[in-house]
């Protein structure tokens, strides 16, 4: 299925229009696990670096390669992110989560962010130093679960997190 995806996306170079990654494609290797109920639908991130922090809501969209851009928060405006939301407290992002097609861990680029200024003690952005993501459930159009383990040098966010599909994150 992976293939096909590829190719659906190799299909669309010839023209100025971005690409678009096709949701019912992925759902139909992910129909495994697609199913998240109860637990699996809240978002638990805890964060422990020079403060001790929960990301409580998270969201994601699509990439042009058909990764996944998940971004997890605390202090966070309701509803999907747009270029005029507010700035949240805090923010981990996950910027190439593989498309889950299984409950196979990845991995992925991760920073957070403190807006706040007193969970880094100091600077705006860290860059993580691993990334183990490990899928729970996945139905492309609307949702991902994932549990994590992140570690910064020095710190972690570890915990679960249910992130609804957005398109203001797509690509």
């Amino acid at each position: 299925m992976k293939r096909a995806l590829l190719l659906f996306l190799a299909a669309c170079g010839g023209n100025d229009a971005k690409p678009t990654v096709d949701a019912a494609a992925i759902d139909a290797v992910a129909s495994d696990f697609a199913t998240c109920t109860s637990a699996c639908m809240t978002s638990v991130v805890s964060v422990n670096i020079a403060a001790q922090r929960t990301l409580d809501v998270a969201y994601y969209g699509v990439n042009q390669d058909g990764s996944l851009h998940v971004e997890a928060y605390a202090g966070a405006a309701a509803g999907c992110p747009t270029m005029s939301s507010p700035t949240p407290d805090y923010a981990l992002i996950l910027g190439a989560v593989p498309a889950p097609h299984d409950t196979t861990a990845s991995t992925s680029s991760a920073n957070l962010l403190d807006y706040k200024g007193d969970l880094l003690g100091g600077p705006l952005g860290k860059a993580a130093a691993t990334v183990v993501l490990m899928p729970t459930a996945f139905a492309a159009a609307t949702h991902v679960a994932l549990d994590l383990d992140v570690g910064f040098a020095p710190g972690t966010a570890t915990g679960h997190l249910f992130a609804a599909h957005c398109a203001s994150l797509d690509d």
